[in-house]
């Protein structure tokens, strides 16, 4: 080989370097920018969870609340006869465990 071929061939190497060395930065980039995007998308997305998740507990405590009331009401009603069921289901309870 001769010298002018030899620096034509070390230029073209360096060159293709220097474009893989781009190439790497700009895919460096891309995948920051990706990974960026998904930990925002993740962060909404547990955002939205434990407003759902707030919003069916707060649900839950309402409807909790209206059927302790409805029960109490019925007691105070029908209060022998809310005696008499909770002895039965003792009674039953009892009979199933073997006691």
């Amino acid at each position: 080989m001769t010298g002018k071929t030899e620096t034509i061939l070390k230029a073209e190497a360096e060159s293709d370097y220097a474009a893989l060395k781009d190439d790497i930065a700009m895919l460096r980039g891309d995948l920051k920018s990706i990974i960026e995007d998904v930990r925002g998308l993740a962060k909404v997305k547990a955002q939205d969870g434990m407003e759902k998740g707030k919003d069916l507990a707060d649900k839950a405590g309402t409807q909790f609340k209206e059927t302790r009331s409805e029960v109490e009401t019925q007691i105070r009603d029908n209060p022998l006869a809310a005696v008499g069921i909770a002895f039965g289901a003792g009674l039953i309870i009892a009979m199933m465990r073997g006691k």
